[in-house]
């Protein structure tokens, strides 16, 4: 709900690029509680204009829209509504600033396994880079495999500790994690780069630490 009753209804918003995807606006007559315009526009921007004493201007340029306008004529004590329509290439739109639109942006780790998929078909639609939501999407396939490979991991050291003792152990827990936890930062940073595909970069630290794994359980002397 803008500041003014208008409502707006829109697929995405680009916080950083203070952009919108498939914007419409929804102007309302308060007194009689009518819409009285509908605005619609592929795509809005944020964009710098210089006004006619030469000082900048920051304003919304829509593109690829139309609008229809709605007002009321009366013919023979009979009330009709009548509807103007005009498409545009491009309009400027009073809109709130951008300050307005911007909330935290959806989480990932906070979003069900379907949601996500949704949000990310979204964006890939839209036209947005979903590659980061893609590997995000694979990692919570991934992820929970984790606790099989390191269990797999966790029986040729167990047999090879010895006497060495149980803090041993622990301190080699703790560094395989976070030696895991490094390679899964570093392959979602790079499938969210487009250098590898989602599910590769999401599999890899499993499939690296489950070949280990086998190495070591066939090599390991009992």
């Amino acid at each position: 709900m803008g500041e003014n009753g208008d409502i707006y209804h829109y697929d995405f918003f680009d916080q950083a690029k203070n952009q919108f995807s498939q914007l419409t606006v929804y102007r309302i007559d308060a007194s009689r509680w009518h819409l009285q315009s509908l605005t619609r526009a592929t795509r809005v921007a944020l964009a710098r204009h210089l006004d006619p004493a030469g000082q900048p201007v920051v304003a919304w340029e829509a593109f690829d829209g139309w609008s229809r306008d709605f007002s009321e004529a009366t013919r023979k004590n009979v009330t009709r509504t009548v509807v103007a329509y005009a498409s545009f290439a491009e309009r400027t739109l009073p809109l709130e600033s951008p300050s307005y639109f911007k909330s935290d942006s959806p989480d990932a780790q906070l979003m069900t396994y379907e949601q996500l998929k949704e949000f990310a078909a979204q964006m890939r639609a839209g036209g947005y880079n979903a590659m980061p939501l893609m590997v995000s999407l694979q990692r919570k396939v991934a992820f929970p495999f984790v606790t099989v490979v390191m269990t797999l991991l966790a029986v040729p050291f167990a047999v090879t500790t010895g006497r060495r003792g149980a803090l041993y152990g622990i301190g080699v827990g703790i560094v395989l994690a976070i030696i895991y936890r490094i390679m899964e930062s570093v392959f979602a940073a790079v499938g969210a780069g487009g250098l590898l595909s989602p599910m590769l970069a999401a599999w890899t630290p499993n499939v690296l630490f489950a070949a280990a794994a086998v190495y070591l359980l066939l090599t390991v002397r009992t």
